[in-house]
């Protein structure tokens, strides 16, 4: 029980601005610690909801609703996910060969291609957040998008051999119980499309599917450009993730309106 919990301030202190008591890295901490990602998700799409709800309620104009909607997984995840976003976009617009892409991914610097990338999703996805404040009609899976795209980061580090030797998906991968860990994302992921089918069984199909393939595609993307997984690579996979279910929510919204 105590390395549960050990593995959940981890979690939570690694991958959130979330308070959490100080716990000390290693492998008996770390070995459950990616299990408990997708909680971080459902935290934010918790108060994604609440906000969504408040705004509707207090009638504020879409633009101020999408601002902060943009701005609330950021704030929580404090851009963890966005930093490995923007260095994959740096790495694959690069159009070198596999070694030199690692060695953009390791680089602190932010190139040109991150930033061009990093304001057409924020405007994406600012836009996407006001036709959905139009018609609000899919916030359950709106909610439930954020655990579920965690879960395929979080299969993708344990399910995936590692680009490096070293590096922080290699720290948690090699720390993990990867067979335990996986069975654990299996079902927090299967919970969250089991409540959207039973919500719109269409829309919960159609999550099924695009996370699946989207799973599928980002394990051949890794080993074909990269030689395997890394963090900032995982962190890309979130980030597309939760657009993707934002995109799908607000396409729901226009059809059944």
């Amino acid at each position: 029980m105590k390395t549960l919990w050990s593995g959940l301030c981890v979690a939570v202190s690694l991958y959130s601005k979330l308070p959490a008591p100080k716990t000390e890295w290693d492998d008996r901490t770390m070995r459950y610690a990616l299990g408990f990602l997708p909680l971080i998700g459902a935290a934010i799409g918790a108060l994604s909801w609440g906000w969504l709800v408040l705004a509707r309620r207090l009638t504020l104009v879409p633009a101020l609703y999408g601002a902060v909607a943009v701005l609330l997984p950021i704030l929580v995840s404090g851009g963890i996910h966005l930093d490995g976003f923007l260095d994959t976009c740096d790495a694959r617009c690069s159009y070198a060969d596999r070694e030199k892409r690692l060695k953009i991914l390791e680089d602190p610097h932010v190139g040109a291609f991150a930033v061009v990338h990093l304001v057409g999703l924020l405007v994406l996805c600012f836009g996407l957040f006001c036709q959905l404040y139009q018609a609000p009609r899919a916030v359950l899976p709106l909610a439930l998008g954020y655990p579920l795209a965690r879960t395929i980061g979080g299969l993708a580090i344990v399910t995936i051999p590692c680009a490096k030797e070293s590096g922080l998906a290699r720290t948690f991968a090699d720390a993990s119980d990867r067979r335990g860990v996986a069975a654990v994302l299996l079902m927090q992921a299967a919970l969250c499309l089991l409540l959207i089918l039973w919500w719109d069984w269409r829309f919960g199909m159609v999550s099924a599917i695009l996370g699946g393939g989207l799973l599928w595609w980002h394990r051949r993307l890794c080993l074909r450009d990269f030689g395997g997984v890394t963090g900032d690579l995982a962190g890309y996979v979130i980030t597309l993730g939760e657009t993707l279910m934002l995109a799908l929510c607000v396409l729901y919204g226009l059809i059944v309106r």
